[in-house]
């Protein structure tokens, strides 16, 4: 036996099969024996141990240091055994999966989708299109429509237009709010218009400055601008509560910081008045060093709107320059 193991270059089968035939020739052994008895050190046994007992073709003795051999009919019946316990562990495993599966692709998934499907942004670059979704943007609203205008207005043709569909909205029970920039109450066709909306029920305020245009449909709908700078530019439609809730605390904190608009309130600057808020307005955007040009466009008026209001707060503060200016303005705390 010992010859044909070393002889033939054994391997761990040829290993275990012969000390497997030792072991049934001699019954109960000591490992180290049954390897002796072959012709094998323990270290050469190793390989031919570990496949006996891969494949339950031994178990423990009576005593701790020895083995016996069990019968392959046992063996396989064992093995298919454990078997059936790992595939029922796998077919568990499994039924788990398939099961949180489903639930994934039957209940969360479409939770989602339809969460998304309430979310929609679209880019109108066509005049056609805003005019429709304007239409829509009316027939949509339940309790409230919101808007605010930097300026400058408008053609009146428009104005009019705008004007009959707050009329609308108003007898449909629908509150109405909008905000303007200071500069839009300048001129008598503003103020007019100003004073149109109040007697039609829009609550219309006043503020300094305006960041952009923005519609407002209750919580759901947005309007703005794709370019502020541009208005006539493309416009991007936002829908749904969760885009639109920015938009909606952002309008509410510029209503909070606006004044109400009354007609009565005087645009003008008499030499003993105190600067009103479109001059301070304009001595910030001085200081942060923007144009005239640019500050035309922020609070849309024209430069020559502009170059009056500098001439007044230069005259105002008895400056000789626009620097002197800036000096004598953040001196009195007035930037």
């Amino acid at each position: 036996m010992a010859n044909s193991v070393r002889g033939g270059g054994p391997n761990a089968a040829d290993i275990g099969l012969a000390l497997y035939q030792t072991l049934r020739t001699n019954g109960s052994c000591v490992p180290a024996k049954a390897a002796a008895a072959i012709g094998l050190t323990e270290a050469e046994a190793e390989a031919g141990w570990r496949e006996l007992e891969e494949l339950g073709l031994i178990r423990p003795g009576d005593t701790a240091d020895v083995v016996d051999p069990v019968e392959p009919d046992t063996a396989l019946i064992e093995l298919l055994a454990r078997q059936r316990v790992s595939l029922r562990r796998q077919r568990d495993e499994l039924t788990s999966i398939v099961t949180a599966a489903e639930s994934l692709m039957e209940r969360y998934r479409p939770a989602v989708m339809r969460e998304n499907a309430e979310i929609e942004v679209e880019l109108v670059t066509k005049d056609h299109r805003r005019r429709q979704f304007l239409r829509d943007f009316d027939a949509t609203i339940t309790e409230s429509a919101s808007w605010m205008h930097p300026g400058p207005l408008p053609s009146s043709e428009v104005l009019a237009g705008s004007l009959t569909a707050d009329n609308a909205l108003i007898a449909r029970g629908i509150k109405v709010r909008a905000i303007y920039g200071q500069s839009i109450n300048s001129a008598p066709r503003q103020r007019k218009y100003l004073s149109d909306l109040t007697a039609a029920g829009v609550d219309v305020r006043l503020a300094p400055q305006v960041p952009f245009d923005l519609l407002m449909a209750d919580t759901h709908s947005a309007l703005v601008l794709a370019n502020p700078d541009d208005p006539s530019g493309p416009a991007v439609v936002v829908r749904g509560p969760a885009l639109v809730r920015s938009y909606v605390a952002m309008y509410e904190d510029c209503w909070l910081r606006s004044v109400p608009y009354s007609s009565n309130v005087a645009n003008g600057l008499d030499p003993d008045s105190e600067l009103t808020e479109q001059h301070r307005t304009t001595m910030r955007l001085l200081a942060n060093g923007l144009t005239d040009e640019r500050i035309a466009r922020k609070l849309g008026v024209s430069l020559r709107t502009v170059s009056r209001l500098v001439s007044e707060i230069m005259r105002y503060l008895e400056a000789e320059s626009r620097f002197q200016a800036g000096v004598l303005a953040a001196a009195h705390g007035l930037i």
